[in-house]
């Protein structure tokens, strides 16, 4: 929808017709409160600010190798309701709700493929970027399917069954070789 101020300013002409718009897009945008958030009381406990210090919360169990990445003198990682002035949220498998994204927030990583357990649509219209790092675990899911190819191909599991049953028999120890 066009608003009415809109409509006149694109039926005038010349110079009028810019200054209109000037005038009504001025009047249309206000841009001053980043987000929505307004004054400093929102943004949590002021006595523990730390200019070019920022505080990430972290939902499951986040690899300690990838938060050391983290350095310590710029960085706070703390994890779910211990981070009160997060900026930033990790997280892997946790459903996100709405209220959990405090208004400090400015960025929130999937640490995984997709972004499924975050509300994406409301947290673009905060202006918060959700971000998520697909192929990071791509490792660990060659190595699991590896180790499935040998399972299945060398029948490791028939034979660890056929211990079994040989160990509930008593013949184990004279089927061995030795």
């Amino acid at each position: 929808m066009i608003p009415t101020a809109l409509r006149t300013a694109a039926r005038t002409s010349g110079r009028q017709s810019v200054a209109a718009f000037h005038t009504t897009a001025s009047l249309a945008a206000d841009v001053s409160v980043e987000h929505g958030r307004g004054e400093w009381k929102t943004y949590g406990d002021i006595t523990t600010y730390k200019p070019g210090h920022f505080q990430i919360k972290t939902y499951n169990k986040i690899s300690p190798h990838g938060l050391a990445r983290f350095p310590k003198e710029n960085y706070e990682v703390k994890e779910g309701e211990n981070a009160a002035n997060a900026h930033a949220i990790l997280l892997r498998s946790h459903k996100l709700q709405e209220d959990e994204v405090n208004l400090t927030v400015r960025a929130i990583a999937r640490c995984g493929a997709g972004t499924n357990n975050v509300p994406v649509a409301r947290m673009t219209e905060l202006g918060i970027p959700v971000f998520n790092t697909p192929g990071a675990n791509a490792n660990a899911v060659k190595e699991l399917v590896l180790a499935g190819m040998l399972l299945g191909s060398r029948r490791i599991v028939d034979g660890i069954n056929h211990m079994y049953s040989l160990g509930e028999q008593g013949l184990a120890r004279e089927r061995v070789e030795k």
